[in-house]
């Protein structure tokens, strides 16, 4: 049982009825106790009239809230002994909550907390203001909270109809000794009941049939029920029409150990379970298998790569070679690389590289071409390069054969630095130095198991210092013009 312990004592020589918060030594929160009270209702016989509770006490060793005796009950009760008055206790809730207004209820969450009702002995039923609610609520561990609030929440519900669904709810509740979705396997199975007909419920077939669909209505159905008004009129014209064609009993029974019932249930704990670890590992499993297939495919991409022949395939050694240079002077190095044998070093990766970087990024912020291939510089007459950019590159390559595998290489490299320490010229005005070198570096090459050539090792032999020329340089206007344009 999860409501509150309700007992009847004398407060100051007034029969009074208390309701445990918990206690004597709990802590009140202050903020719930400034104010004037808030009314509460009474509904009986039809009549709806204000109630409004004493205060705060410690009776029997507890922390109270009490008022003028009421001989009220938990609705927790209906499951236990006051299962008989479920029914007219569901048609009385029926009845008042369509004479509050919208402020009293505040259903913001779509249903009216069990701390706020309660029904009263001869009929009819107390209901707390939300002041009251939030108390009790405040007092209450989270297992309370769980049992008097949030389990009765059914998700994907219309809002005109979630208090026709917790009055269906209660009336399950009364039948069967639980509410329907108090299980969390419930919750996680699409908030699927077990049904009071598996639990083959001794109530007779039309009132179990009637909770059994309610709690199961889709959406559209609700909503041809409900409309969009206020969720307390739909219980005082559907619902108790509804309810008034019912009948009822006492001592009520079920049987979930039947075998319809304790399949169903298996199969929702399946279910249950593996929408947890869908929840919460999902997301694992998911990465894994994206993992898996990045690798699978890295992995297809690389046998597929080293299973396909070189462009260079088919060349001679000596083209080859070319090509090996015609990469470095165009910043390339995939294609130097395309030719070069498993695990052989490139001797100016790095060089490339940075020079490569350097250029795309002043390409992307400053719109120019920083690195000038030198080949095409020559071929165009040396004419003016941009200010701030720089001459790179290899000419004249000259090939000389040492056997059938090894050859010997000189060639022209131009660059924006010097290699020795030295030999750097500051440039006079309106101009750039290039560093021009004679290098001297050896290849040898080799047939793979494929039929392949490929260079299988390159080594620097010497450099070989020729001199400098200076380059006239012309105005950088796409940077000017940016300048212009952010006000730099």
């Amino acid at each position: 049982m999860h409501g509150n312990e309700i007992f009847n004592t004398s407060i100051e020589g007034v029969p009074s009825t208390c309701l445990v918060l918990g206690g004597k030594d709990m802590d009140l929160p202050s903020y719930l106790l400034q104010g004037e009270k808030e009314f509460g209702y009474i509904y009986q016989n039809g009549t709806l009239r204000s109630w409004l509770w004493k205060g705060l006490t410690i009776a029997n060793g507890k922390r109270c809230l009490y008022f003028d005796r009421l001989p009220i009950y938990s609705i927790w009760d209906l499951a236990g002994a006051h299962q008989k008055d479920a029914l007219e206790t569901a048609k009385d809730l029926c009845r008042a909550l369509p004479l509050l207004d919208d402020a009293f209820l505040n259903v913001s969450s779509g249903i009216l907390p069990l701390w706020r009702m309660y029904g009263i002995e001869g009929g009819g039923v107390l209901l707390f203001p939300q002041s009251l609610g939030d108390l009790i609520s405040s007092c209450s561990d989270e297992n309370e909270r769980y049992a008097n609030l949030a389990a009765w929440v059914h998700h994907d519900i219309h809002p005109a109809f979630g208090l026709c669904d917790q009055i269906v709810q209660i009336l399950y509740m009364a039948a069967s000794g639980q509410p329907p979705f108090l299980s969390p396997q419930s919750r996680e199975d699409s908030f699927r009941a077990v049904s009071l007909s598996l639990m083959r419920c001794s109530l007779d077939v039309k009132t179990v049939t009637f909770i059994d669909d309610t709690l199961a209505l889709g959406l559209t159905r609700q909503r041809d029920i409900a409309g969009n008004g206020p969720e307390q009129r739909v219980l005082g014209s559907w619902m108790i029409t509804e309810l008034q064609a019912l009948s009822w009993g006492e001592n009520i029974t079920t049987d979930t150990k039947n075998p319809e019932c304790v399949q169903f249930l298996q199969k929702q704990n399946q279910r249950a379970d593996r929408r947890v670890f869908w929840r919460k590992k999902g997301w694992l499993v998911i990465t894994i298998a994206v993992a898996a297939l990045i690798v699978g495919g890295f992995i297809r991409n690389r046998i597929k790569l080293a299973l396909t022949p070189p462009y260079t395939n088919g060349m001679s050694d000596t083209e080859i070679i070319e090509e090996y240079y015609t990469g470095q002077t165009e910043l390339d190095v995939e294609k130097m690389g395309a030719s070069l044998a498993k695990h052989v070093k490139n001797p100016a990766e790095m060089e490339v590289t940075n020079l490569y970087v350097t250029r795309q990024t002043r390409k992307a912020y400053e719109s120019m071409d920083a690195v000038v291939n030198v080949r095409e510089w020559i071929a165009t007459g040396k004419p003016a390069i941009t200010e701030g950019a720089n001459l790179y590159g290899i000419t004249d390559v000259r090939i000389k054969a040492l056997d059938s595998d090894s050859y010997q290489v000189e060639s022209d490299i131009w660059t924006p630095y010097p290699y020795e320490d030295g030999n750097g010229v500051p440039a006079n005005p309106g101009h750039a130095t290039v560093y021009h070198y004679t290098q001297t570096q050896r290849f040898v090459m080799t047939t793979n198991k494929r039929g392949w050539r490929l260079i299988a090792s390159i080594t620097n032999l010497s450099y070989r210092f020729v001199g400098t020329e200076e380059v006239e340089v012309k105005p950088n206007t796409q940077t000017k013009a940016l300048g212009m344009q952010t006000g730099l």
